[in-house]
């Protein structure tokens, strides 16, 4: 039985956000505008926007003049996606060389737009079979180096994702974090789970959500039957057990954003994506909060 969520009294609320990737065929800028004219206030930026921006430019100036696009319409961008296909443990020292300078420019645009948690794939996945773990993690923790001393001072966490292979578990994630946490840039780390990759690894959800605690600093919410990365909504067909996920959430106080990662949708014919949407943002409500948007005071 799904059991209605009591409202949260007395602490900061998740924010709920919807990826921008929800409409991938838009402009950055139209993404922004339909979103915010159907209630929405946050979004995780998306590849494929982040993408399009950097096109555009210099990162900070493209950054900044987006940010106050947003801003005009009451839209802010708390997450961001790094590129999709970022692999900082790359195992040719030539194609880690240029990851390293496209992530640089990421980090920049991030920066600009306000950006708090930025996630990023733990990599390592090209290696041949057999190949040294040691050497693997070594090359990771060289490239997360780099990357927090480019941030310098900027208040933006760097939050590795739970991903299919070397980082699919808990205890995987915080190995990746451990030796630089004592580096005293603890603050620019974090870990986002994906609610999806971890129901393929066969769940966990409140253990992993407990023993992440003040580490978890973004989430990917989708539902899929554990057999493919569905990227579904929840409380469907999935099998996320969406009240176990939610209690412990609220358990650990999480306060950044409750992201919607739900995908499928490019074929969609547009009133019934927009209807798609508002029911995301109702049940969002109801799962944060125990109440939707038409219950609030106006």
């Amino acid at each position: 039985m799904i059991r209605r969520p009591k409202p949260v009294i007395g602490r900061e609320i998740m924010r709920i956000s919807m990826w921008t990737s929800y409409f991938i065929e838009y402009s950055p800028e139209k993404a922004v505008e339909v979103l915010a004219g159907r209630g929405w206030r946050c979004a995780e930026l998306s590849d494929e926007h982040g993408w399009a921006l950097l096109e555009r430019g210099q990162p900070a100036r493209v950054g900044a003049g987006f940010r106050r696009f947003a801003g005009d319409l009451g839209f802010t961008f708390p997450q961001g996606h790094l590129y999709l296909s970022a692999d900082i443990a790359h195992h040719e020292p030539a194609a880690r060389e240029k990851i390293f300078d496209d992530l640089k420019l990421w980090l920049e645009l991030f920066v600009a737009l306000g950006i708090e948690a930025a996630v990023l794939h733990p990599g390592g996945g090209g290696w041949p079979a057999g190949a040294d773990e040691a050497r693997i993690e070594a090359l990771r923790q060289a490239s997360l180096e780099r990357l927090l001393a480019h941030l310098g001072n900027a208040p933006l966490a760097i939050c590795l994702e739970n991903c299919p292979g070397s980082g699919a578990t808990l205890a995987a994630l915080q190995r990746m974090l451990a030796p630089l946490e004592g580096s005293g840039r603890g603050r620019n780390l974090g870990i986002c789970l994906d609610t999806g990759h971890l129901n393929l690894a066969g769940g966990g959800f409140a253990d992993f959500i407990r023993g992440a605690g003040g580490r978890l600093k973004a989430l990917h919410v989708a539902d899929n039957l554990g057999i493919k990365d569905d990227h579904m909504l929840p409380y469907g067909k999935g099998t996320v057990p969406w009240d176990e996920v939610m209690r412990a959430l609220k358990e650990i106080d999480y306060a950044g954003l409750f992201n919607f990662e739900v995908g499928g949708e490019r074929e969609c014919p547009e009133p019934v994506k927009l209807a798609k949407l508002d029911y995301a943002r109702t049940m969002a409500s109801w799962m944060v909060a125990g109440e939707t948007p038409a219950d609030r005071p106006h």
